[in-house]
């Protein structure tokens, strides 16, 4: 489908899915592609879902790091993952471009969420320690670049990484926008130059920043009266809903 077909109940449906983005990534800090693209997919194919997702991933993740400047931790580990992201998405968009992705690894991902979640909930090795996630970081960012160039959704690696830190929410909010907030630039330089870019595509891609600002502006107003623990807690519970879609895909 064109963006000349769309309906006025697709664009509503868009814009509704924009906002949603916006108010858990008030709270959270992250979302919006794990939102937006199964409801743009079901209109588009992938590759125009991600330009469509690929500007509104990168102007909040840029405000949100500028927002929370004040409480970044841990930043080498934060500068190896954003090193790793730059090979990693060279081969995932590059892949794009000649294959179609395979549901294998989306499956095998959401079975790493599961164990992950299980090994929490019985406090098995409960923290990722500063020495081990300097160590980890680099091939976890080439995954979370390689799965942001060929699906577009990198939650499974980096939502995992940065809760198993343990990281305060303001701290985690600052690296988890940091990370997408770089993707989001990658994604656009290597869509580019890869000729996937299509100007009007990219245009709708910026008008989606307004439902979405404005879900954030008010997500922000509910994660500020949130405790640490109810953050956490939700996080979990969204690891496990990204951990359930990602197993059933068929």
């Amino acid at each position: 489908m064109g963006l000349e077909q769309l309906t006025d109940i697709n664009l509503a449906l868009i814009g509704i899915a924009f906002f949603v983005a916006g108010c858990v990534k008030g709270v959270l800090g992250f979302g919006t592609p794990l939102i937006v693209i199964p409801v743009v997919t079901a209109l588009f194919d992938v590759v125009t879902a991600l330009v469509i997702v690929a500007i509104p991933t990168l102007i909040p993740n840029l405000w949100q790091m500028w927002q929370f400047r004040g409480s970044s931790e841990r930043q080498w580990q934060l500068a190896y993952l954003l090193a790793g992201m730059l090979p990693g998405i060279a081969i995932g968009v590059s892949i794009l471009s000649k294959y179609q992705a395979s549901t294998l690894l989306p499956q095998m991902l959401g079975l790493m969420i599961f164990v992950f979640l299980i090994s929490r909930s019985l406090k098995i090795d409960r923290t990722l320690s500063a020495t081990k996630a300097k160590q980890v970081a680099f091939p976890a960012g080439v995954a979370t670049g390689f799965l942001a160039g060929t699906v577009g959704i990198t939650a499974p690696v980096t939502l995992t990484y940065l809760v198993a830190q343990r990281l305060p929410r303001r701290s985690f909010i600052f690296q988890v926008s940091t990370i997408f907030a770089v993707m989001g630039g990658l994604q656009a330089i290597f869509f580019y130059r890869q000729n996937l870019v299509d100007f009007n595509v990219l245009m709708f891609s910026v008008l989606g920043l307004l439902p979405l600002f404005f879900g954030m502006w008010i997500g922000q107003m509910i994660g500020g009266k949130i405790s640490e623990s109810i953050f956490e807690k939700l996080i979990y519970c969204v690891l496990g809903g990204i951990g359930l879609k990602l197993v059933l895909v068929i």
